[in-house]
């Protein structure tokens, strides 16, 4: 019987190997050398987890609003082309997204990203806290033992005579909605005849395959994961990453699958989903490896969205990153760079940006001074050349001094309320030519807080000045285009 309750409910070294993939997001992931000592194998160990962790963030929150949504054009913007799927069996629909990527060895990267809970049917999914016996080798055969198709008796009781055998008192389970998704999600994935995606990653014997979601998104990613290895799928080619996602089984299920699955899975200090199911009822157990964020307890009782999970993950990422600088593993964001002989340079002026006004919100200051950073490394991959120079230099003295053959000035603001958490996210940009001929000036501002996805705001910000950049220097044009 189902049960409703009134509540919310290593890869990257395998990953990782050789250099930085080419759709990668900006900044690249590590690479591994058989000299590697202890300490820089763990190094890169936990920058290419924290990079990782960032790519399936924005990845997860993509797979929300798959076709123009801000996460979706940014990872558009950096070789990613995401196709969205939406699959409805009665009252059970399933939405994702797939993508597949080219690392620098030439080994492709399949992605498969799920929605979490977004409506109505995905919260009943969600409140549903029946379980259902795991097992089988095929999906029709899972599905008699879950008792989604009709027989299944003896494969029940085979997979209750296996968990005695490993010490267990009873089958392993897992949560009946859930496993619908999942059910409904493989369908399609495996027995589609127009839907090759999981069969053209099983033929390419040297790709990974990445699967991901947030909350119910997890939650189907993990199970998903289970699934494919019992259907045949190489475990070593298996990685999942998952936010905020609620147990899927129970101890039987944990002890007898738990160890075999590669999961990181990612919670935070303040979201109580992850830790509901077992909480509640007891018969839930978490696996897999944990990394918690930390976030503030200022914003409200319900710290389970997405956007939280966006900003701790880039917070995380700079800090895994900053942590690889100080031991020679990766180069501090280059202030000058020329890759390309044959085009322009151009001078990236950052001006001052005002932080230190006086009753600047300690919060809105943090989140600033990661944003800029976010947001000048996006200019900087923008421009094959380019100098960064920064205030009080005089920005037309610097220009002629470098030889540079544009000068575009930027300026960052914070506009905070009094009154809320909400304040307004400002770049400022104008783009002039060695002459002094001013080309294009222009302001974007966005509104933001803690709860809105203040990365959002600031891909959103960038995404709009780029394409202003792009209108008014055709050679940048064509540079993107080949």
């Amino acid at each position: 019987m189902k049960k409703i309750i009134l509540t919310v409910l290593a890869f990257l070294t395998v990953l990782s190997a050789g250099v930085a993939v080419s759709a990668e997001i900006p900044r690249g992931s590590l690479g591994y050398s058989a000299e590697d000592t202890k300490a820089v194998l763990q190094q890169k160990n936990e920058y290419n987890r924290a990079y990782w962790t960032l790519f399936s963030l924005i990845a997860s929150s993509a797979a929300y609003v798959p076709d123009d949504g801000v996460e979706a054009v940014y990872l558009k913007s950096h070789g990613w082309d995401f196709a969205p799927n939406r699959i409805t069996d009665g009252k059970t629909t399933v939405h994702f997204i797939t993508g597949k990527g080219i690392m620098a060895d030439g080994k492709p990267l399949y992605v498969i990203a799920f929605r979490g809970s977004a409506d109505k049917k995905d919260w009943a999914a969600d409140f549903v806290t029946g379980q259902v016996v795991y097992g089988g080798k095929t999906l029709e055969e899972s599905e008699r033992i879950s008792g989604v198709l009709p027989g299944g008796t003896q494969e029940r009781a085979a997979a209750e005579a296996a968990a005695r055998k490993a010490g267990g008192s009873t089958a392993p389970k897992v949560h009946k909605g859930f496993n619908s998704y999942v059910d409904l999600t493989l369908r399609m994935l495996l027995t589609s005849g127009s839907y090759e995606f999981l069969e053209q990653f099983r033929r390419e014997k040297d790709a990974y395959l990445l699967l991901t979601g947030h909350s119910l998104g997890g939650a189907v990613a993990t199970i998903t994961g289970q699934r494919l290895i019992d259907f045949g799928f190489d475990p070593n080619r298996l990685r999942v990453i998952t936010f905020g996602a609620p147990a899927v089984g129970n101890k039987a299920f944990k002890q007898m699958y738990g160890d075999r699955l590669d999961l990181i899975r990612v919670t935070n200090s303040e979201d109580p989903v992850p830790l509901t199911l077992q909480a509640v009822l007891r018969n839930y157990r978490q696996f897999g490896e944990e990394v918690r964020f930390q976030i503030p307890r200022t914003f409200n009782n319900m710290n389970h969205f997405l956007h939280l999970y966006l900003d701790a993950g880039l917070k995380n990422y700079y800090g895994a990153f900053d942590a690889s600088v100080k031991q020679g593993l990766k180069q501090k964001e280059p202030d000058e760079q020329h890759t390309a002989a044959d085009k322009p340079k151009v001078l990236l002026y950052v001006e001052a940006n005002g932080q230190e006004k006086k009753g600047r919100n300690t919060d809105v200051k943090t989140a600033m001074e990661l944003l800029e950073r976010f947001i000048l490394n996006e200019y900087r991959d923008l421009f094959p050349n380019y100098i960064v120079v920064r205030s009080p230099l005089d920005p037309y003295e610097a220009m002629h001094t470098h030889e540079a053959d544009y000068l575009l000035q930027v300026k960052f603001d914070a506009v905070t309320n009094q009154y809320n958490n909400n304040w307004f996210l400002t770049v400022e940009q104008t783009l002039s030519d060695k002459n002094g001929n001013v080309l294009s000036s222009c302001s974007v501002s966005r509104r933001t807080s803690p709860l809105a996805g203040n990365i959002l705001a600031a891909m959103e910000v960038i995404s709009a000045q780029k394409a202003e950049l792009l209108r008014k220097m055709s050679w940048l044009r064509d540079e993107r285009n080949n």
